[in-house]
C-alpha cells in the first residue's frame, strides 16, 4: 500500500510517498501535475497544512484525510486548546512517540518558528513558541533604519567584526544558548528526557547545541503517516 503524505508549512510544501514504514520519495512541491502523479500512484492521501489548504484539495481527485483537531490520533492529546495546535506540531510529536516509544521525548522543530514540544508516557503536553532564524534576521533589518538583512551563515564567531557578522553572531548564538538553556530546564522536570531535532534548520542546531540530541529532518512526514497509518487501521 502507497501512501501520499502532504505537508503544507509556513514556507513549502513537502509531499513524500510511503510504503509502510518506509519513505520512498521526497520533494518540494512546485507544480500541480506533480502532485497529481504522485496521488495516481497511492492508495491513500493525508493533508496537513498550517494555513487554507484549499487550493492543494482541489488539485486532488479524492478526498484526503484531514489532519485537524477531529482527527484520531494514536496518542492522548492533553493540550488546552487543542484548536489552536498547529498540525506540524501534533505530526512531530507523533512521529517522537513512534522513533522513541514510552519515553519522555522533547522535540524541537527548528523551522520558520521554533518550536519545543514535550511528549511523555501520559500524552502530549504542549511547549512553546519563539520565532525562528530567519524571523530573527528579518526582524533586524524591517524593525531598525540601518540594520541589513543578513543571510544565515552556519560558521559564526562569538564576536563579530563587522556589522554582518555581530548579527549573524547575536542571532544564531542566542538561539542556541536559548534552546540549550531550555533543554535543561526540562531535564531538571523530567527524568531519562530524550531530545529529538527536526525543521529546515535542523543542521545548524544539531552542530551548535551542547546537549546530546537525536536529528531527524523527516520527523514531521513520518507522524503524518503514522497518524494516516492509524486513522485506516481504525476506519
Amino acid at each position: 500500500m502507497l501512501k501520499l503524505i502532504i505537508d503544507q508549512g509556513n514556507t513549502q510544501t513537502k509531499l513524500a510517498l510511503f510504503q509502510q514504514k518506509k519513505m520512498l520519495k521526497k520533494i518540494l512541491f512546485n507544480n500541480d501535475s506533480q502532485l497529481r502523479e504522485l496521488e495516481n500512484q497511492a492508495d491513500a492521501v493525508i493533508l496537513s497544512s498550517v494555513g487554507d489548504a484549499s487550493d492543494l484539495i482541489q488539485v486532488l481527485k479524492d478526498e484526503p484525510v484531514l489532519l485537524n483537531t477531529k482527527t484520531s490520533l494514536p496518542i492522548a492529546n492533553l493540550y488546552e486548546s487543542p484548536e489552536t495546535l498547529g498540525n506540524d506540531r501534533i505530526a512531530v510529536v507523533v512521529g517522537a512517540a513512534k522513533q522513541i516509544p514510552k519515553s519522555n521525548v522533547l522535540v524541537i522543530d527548528a523551522g520558520t518558528c521554533i518550536t519545543l514540544d514535550l511528549l511523555t508516557t501520559e500524552g502530549y503536553h504542549g511547549g512553546s513558541i519563539t520565532p525562528g532564524i530567519q524571523m530573527r534576521l528579518q526582524a533586524l533589518n524591517q524593525q531598525t533604519e540601518k540594520l541589513p538583512l543578513v543571510e544565515l551563515d552556519v560558521e559564526v564567531d562569538l564576536i563579530g567584526k563587522n556589522t554582518k557578522q555581530c548579527i549573524q553572531s547575536g542571532v544564531i548564538n542566542g538561539v542556541l544558548l536559548e534552546i540549550d538553556g531550555m533543554i535543561n530546564r526540562y531535564k531538571s522536570q523530567f527524568s531519562d528526557l530524550k531530545v529529538i531535532l527536526t525543521g529546515g534548520d535542523f543542521q545548524l542546531f544539531d552542530k551548535g547545541l551542547k546537549n546530546s540530541i537525536f536529528a531527524d529532518p523527516d520527523l514531521v512526514l513520518k507522524g503524518l503517516n503514522e497518524i494516516l497509518d492509524y486513522n485506516e487501521a481504525i476506519s
